[in-house]
């Protein structure tokens, strides 16, 4: 369509209602009162109490949660004056046992919340109840509250339920708000966390190439030195055998050594012997020629009697070279003093 076919574009910062899911028309609140439920999905409200279950049209999601024995306080475990947060869902005790219904609006600022026992929907913030319809005993089905004698209740019911749908409205907008500020926090965090989750996975790598890096120096290393050990064993295997081979030697040469040591002493002591007696002929020898050239220097007369084996020694106090005289003293030379 063109323009002049009553086509345009849409108007900036407006967005298109979303139908009715029972008359599949536009829910205007101006026009009709719309209702929004537990499960998010929003009706109006004319077609939700023509609606003859107290489960979703949509989704089937039960309206009424029935107080059965499960039912507990999440904080404290009371099974007693339980109250439901229509927002989230979380379970509290009531202003008269811990007040933990009440803690969770001041920590989550939910208004809403519904008594299990009886229904009833309280206003934290306006501090009263603003449920607007009545259950059935029976079945729990929402039912049309009329009023003998007022002829406009039907408009302050619209009205009423008009003013419930802006708070619920407002409340939920606020819910939003407050869940994408947590979901944007939450993707902050995460992404944050990815962040230091990959920096702390390259660093991881980084650390794993230099680790493989240095495992294989290490490697060959380990090589060079298993090298180095084997011919170092072959080397002390070496030694070893010539350590062997010195000591058998050693003990061959000591063995020689003991009985060359027995010899020389032997030889030495024959030697002794040997010296000892060339040292007796050499003094005989030198004796004998003592003699001799004492003979020599004799006179004729001494060598005859030296020869005939006698010699007259001269008187003590004579001149030796007398010869001899009758009474003198002189005794004759036995053979044996010769």
């Amino acid at each position: 369509m063109h323009s002049d076919e009553g086509a345009s574009l849409p108007v900036m910062g407006l967005t298109e209602l979303p139908p009715c899911i029972v008359c599949l028309e536009r829910m205007d609140e101006s026009v009709k009162g719309v209702l929004t439920v537990l499960c998010n999905h929003a009706f109006h409200t004319q077609c939700l109490q023509h609606w003859e279950d107290t489960t979703c049209p949509v989704c089937r999601y039960c309206q009424t949660p029935e107080p059965v024995e499960e039912n507990r306080c999440f904080e404290c475990g009371v099974q007693e004056n339980l109250w439901i947060c229509l927002i989230c869902g979380h379970i509290g005790c009531g202003r008269y046992v811990s007040r933990h219904a009440y803690t969770h609006f001041q920590l989550t600022m939910h208004t809403y919340a519904m008594q299990l026992t009886n229904q009833r929907v309280w206003d934290y913030a306006g501090d009263n109840y603003v449920h607007r319809l009545v259950a059935s005993k029976a079945d729990g089905k929402a039912v049309q509250f009329e009023c003998e004698g007022a002829p406009c209740m039907d408009e302050k019911i619209d009205a009423l339920q008009l003013e419930y749908s802006y708070l619920l409205t407002s409340q939920l907008e606020s819910q939003r708000i407050y869940w994408e500020g947590k979901l944007t926090r939450l993707e902050k965090d995460f992404s944050e966390e990815m962040v230091n989750v990959k920096s702390k996975f390259k660093e991881t790598l980084e650390r794993c190439d230099s680790l493989e890096q240095k495992l294989n120096t290490l490697a060959k290393e380990r090589q060079s030195l298993e090298r180095k050990c084997t011919t170092l064993t072959q080397r002390q295997a070496r030694l070893a055998s010539d350590l062997d081979t010195e000591r058998q030697l050693n003990h061959c040469l000591r063995c020689n050594q003991a009985s060359l040591q027995q010899a020389s002493a032997s030889e030495c002591a024959r030697q002794r012997a040997r010296a000892d007696d060339l040292s007796e002929q050499l003094r005989d020898v030198t004796f004998a020629l003592e003699a001799g050239q004492l003979i020599t220097r004799l006179t004729p007369q001494q060598r005859a009697e030296v020869m005939e084996g006698r010699i007259d020694l001269p008187a003590a106090g004579t001149d030796g070279g007398g010869g001899g005289g009758g009474g003198g003293g002189g005794g004759e030379m036995t053979p044996t003093q010769r």
